[in-house]
């Protein structure tokens, strides 16, 4: 097989190809609470909540790579990967997606979960999170239930995404809990059953609580829109780090303003609330302890050592100059600045690429996702849009996994350049360009941005 199917690559610049899921919100912020309600001390809680979050946040450096080998390189462990951690789909790829729907009463979807839980040792940090995983792909069974929607260029036998009959691959319904909030009633309500039955092993001195009493507040939860009220509502069920949470969603930002909030703080050691938070690192720097469970983990480290991304010098360095001139220009200079990457030809605030390249810049990601809101809005808020300078542009992405670039940099034939760029402000979505070589360097051909977590 060759490095890339240029051949299929034309059909990238066009569609946008979510594999979307519940967010921190659900995987970090209720299932501790959750787990407080179940008995859990804080420590417990905090490990089984980071567990769940890292399935998603844990690999946030290792999205590059993951696309890469499932939509241009057709690496089949990438989507292995996929389904085993996010789409527990009782049929693996290959096959059409009609054949391998996610359906939670399958029983691969509760395989994961009912194999820890029958495992010995409940209690360590590590079952902890190792416990946190299996949620995770649970809660995700809600979220994905149904049939891929298949769209170019990701392969239709091995792709994985939003279900037809949940808005479909272009669609961003399935991750936020208030589209589906009796699906997200459900996916709690059957956590909790499973954080009973992980803690009956488990000499904990705390009476569970019942069901009943817990369901009005988290269909509360799950009606909840914003940012601000998600993290109200965490605040206020004291649940720690509640602005970190909320800010790590796709949701409107509500009220509030949540850009610079901090990131969530995954390490061992549980957050407590203070006045004066200390900072905390990016995701990527961040010492967890935590890593795959065997079967995972061997599809990943298959996907990444199979990794083979080749780029010249010429190639590294206009990706630099792009990505620098992209996060460092006023917004409304993005036409101007942004138009010799595109061939010098005239571009307006309207033209599609530069509407992208806004969105993803926009601070308020619910807002970026509303096709009826117009970014040219936030033009002039000095907190409408990520900015930065030429010392600091590169602080602003998330670097790929073992790589000092800022971005992921390919060539393929004919000298055609591929760049994979994740913003920090925008950790779910995925900016894939392709750039074809002319006489004074390269020319954007087109670009899309890929919902991906």
């Amino acid at each position: 097989m060759s490095l890339m199917r240029i051949a299929l690559l034309p059909l990238l610049l066009t569609f946008r190809l979510p594999a979307l899921a519940y967010e921190s919100d659900f995987h970090f912020g209720l299932t501790y609470w959750l787990a407080i309600q179940a008995g859990f001390d804080h420590q417990q809680s905090h490990d089984i909540a980071r567990g769940d979050e890292l399935t998603d946040t844990g690999l946030l450096d290792a999205k590059h790579a993951i696309i890469w080998q499932l939509c241009i390189k057709r690496q089949e462990d990438a989507s292995k990967l996929t389904r085993y951690l996010h789409f527990r789909a009782q049929n693996p790829p290959p096959a059409l997606p009609a054949a391998r729907p996610v359906d939670n009463t399958e029983v691969f979807a509760q395989g994961q979960i009912n194999s820890v839980l029958a495992e010995p040792g409940h209690g360590p940090q590590a079952h902890l999170l190792k416990f946190g995983q299996a949620l995770h792909g649970w809660q995700d069974s809600f979220s994905h239930h149904g049939v891929s929607d298949h769209h170019a260029p990701c392969p239709e036998q091995w792709v994985w995404t939003h279900a037809i009959d949940r808005g479909g691959a272009l669609q961003h319904q399935a991750d936020r809990t208030y589209v589906y909030p009796f699906d997200c009633r459900e996916a709690a309500k059957t956590s909790y059953g499973y954080l009973h039955r992980y803690r009956q092993s488990m000499s904990l001195t705390t009476t569970a609580k019942d069901w009943s009493a817990l369901e009005p507040q988290v269909f509360a939860f799950c009606q909840l829109k914003t940012r601000t009220a998600k993290s109200q509502w965490l605040e206020t069920h004291n649940v720690p780090q509640a602005r970190a949470i909320a800010g790590n969603t796709s949701l409107s930002d509500g009220d509030q303003r949540f850009w610079g909030s901090p990131a969530i703080d995954l390490r061992p050691a549980p957050a407590k609330v203070t006045a004066a938070m200390p900072a905390v690192p990016d995701y990527e720097r961040q010492t967890t302890g935590w890593r795959l469970d065997t079967e995972a983990d061997a599809l990943l480290q298959s996907t990444l050592e199979s990794l083979a991304v080749k780029s010249s010098p010429q190639a590294r360095q206009w990706a630099n100059a792009f990505l620098q001139t992209w996060l460092t220009s006023p917004p409304e200079q993005l036409p101007q600045t942004l138009a010799p990457f595109f061939g010098g030809r005239p571009m307006t605030l309207e033209d599609q690429p530069i509407d992208r390249l806004l969105r993803l810049r926009m601070t308020d990601r619910g807002l970026a996702d509303d096709a009826e809101f117009p970014p040219g809005k936030f033009v002039g808020d000095a907190q409408g849009f990520v900015t930065a300078d030429e010392q600091t542009w590169r602080s602003l992405l998330v670097p790929p996994r073992a790589q000092e670039l800022p971005a992921l940099v390919g060539n393929g034939q004919n000298d055609e350049l591929f760049l994979i760029a994740v913003l920090r402000s925008a950790p779910n979505a995925v900016l894939i360009l392709k750039a074809r070589s002319v006489e004074q360097g390269y020319a954007v051909e087109g670009l899309v941005v890929q919902v991906f977590h």
